[in-house]
Formats: C-alpha cells, sequence, structure tokens
C-alpha cells in the first residue's frame, strides 16, 4: 500500500468516525421554536392604542406592558386601561383589569385580575375576576364558578356566578348562586 492510499485511509477513516458520531439532534430546534413561541416579538411600555372614526376618537387602549406574540397571534396587555366613546365624542364605557390578552386573529379577549367595566349611559358597572369577550356574537361571559357583579349608581345590584351578557340580544344572564337589591326611587 502506497503512502498516498494510506492518507487516503486516514482521511476516510476520520471521516467515518466523526459522522459516526453525529446525529441529528431536532430537539434542539424543537426547543427554540418552543422558546420563540414563549418569547414576545414586540414589548412595549406605556403603550396606547387610539382608533379615530369619521375624525373623532372612538376608543382608547392603554397598558403599562404590551407584549406582542406573532407566532401564538396573541397580545398580552398588564395594567389595561381603556375608553368608548360615542359619535359625538362623549364617553360611553371605561373599564380596567389587570391584564388583558387579545387574539389578533378573531379579536377576541381575555380579561383577568380585578376587572372593573363603568357604563355612563346605562349609568352602572360591572366587578369580576375573570370574563372572555367574544367578538363574534358580541358575548361577554365569565365561567360558571366565576362572580360577577353589576350594581347600578342608584344602589341596585345583582351579582352570580355563570354571568352571560348577549349584546346583540340585550340579555344578561347568570347561571347559579343569583342574589341582588333593586332600589325602587319614589315619585313625588
Amino acid at each position: 500500500m502506497g503512502k498516498t492510499n494510506l492518507q487516503n485511509l486516514l482521511i476516510l477513516g476520520v471521516l467515518i468516525l466523526s459522522f459516526s458520531d453525529c446525529s441529528l439532534d431536532y430537539d434542539e430546534v424543537r426547543v427554540a421554536e418552543d422558546i420563540s413561541a414563549e418569547t414576545p416579538e414586540t414589548v412595549l411600555n406605556n403603550f396606547k392604542h387610539t382608533v379615530v372614526r369619521a375624525g373623532k376618537v372612538a376608543f382608547i387602549l392603554q397598558a403599562k406592558r404590551a407584549e406582542e406574540y406573532g407566532i401564538k397571534k396573541r397580545i398580552v396587555l398588564k395594567d389595561v386601561h381603556f375608553q368608548e366613546f360615542d359619535e359625538e365624542g362623549s364617553l360611553l364605557i371605561e373599564g380596567w383589569a389587570d391584564r388583558a390578552v387579545f387574539n389578533t386573529e378573531t379579536e377576541d379577549a381575555d380579561l383577568s385580575g380585578s376587572i372593573y367595566i363603568y357604563s355612563y349611559a346605562d349609568e352602572n358597572s360591572l366587578t369580576a375576576k375573570h370574563l372572555s369577550w367574544t367578538r363574534e356574537g358580541k358575548i361577554l361571559e365569565a365561567g360558571p364558578q366565576e362572580p360577577v357583579q353589576l350594581r347600578r349608581d342608584d344602589g341596585s345590584f345583582v351579582e352570580g356566578l355563570g354571568f352571560r351578557a348577549d349584546f346583540r340580544r340585550k340579555k344578561l344572564e347568570f347561571s347559579s348562586e343569583v342574589k341582588g337589591s333593586y332600589v325602587r326611587e319614589e315619585e313625588d
């Protein structure tokens, strides 16, 4: 065997040994994908989003922190404050939540923490710890064990578990443990 053949054989042997230790490790790729799905693509502090219709402010959404997860098609908002205005610019609804998760594809949202929503037109408020908004159908609801309270400015209130508000049909309902008090104003 010549010197060149021996060198070629040695090189071939080293290559075989080096490739025999090699394997395609897809776990690292999966971990990287999982990390990227859990890591926000964009983080904004003191976030403010204003929607204008026909030259007037229709909606303002503010959050101390907004995290956008493009892969999951969601935006996570922390310390949320929102306001909705009518066509004349009067404040209709105002609310707060500790956290909101907004689906950018469906425009559905989950609110959690200390939630407070006030309707200036109806002079009433809603408090809860968890609510889900479904844009399609305009449904606001809490789970079957989630307490929700509705309170009017006159002192009337109703509270219970399993809240559901269908804004298209103008229907409110609770599924259990409903109680409340109605204040009737005396006419002069």
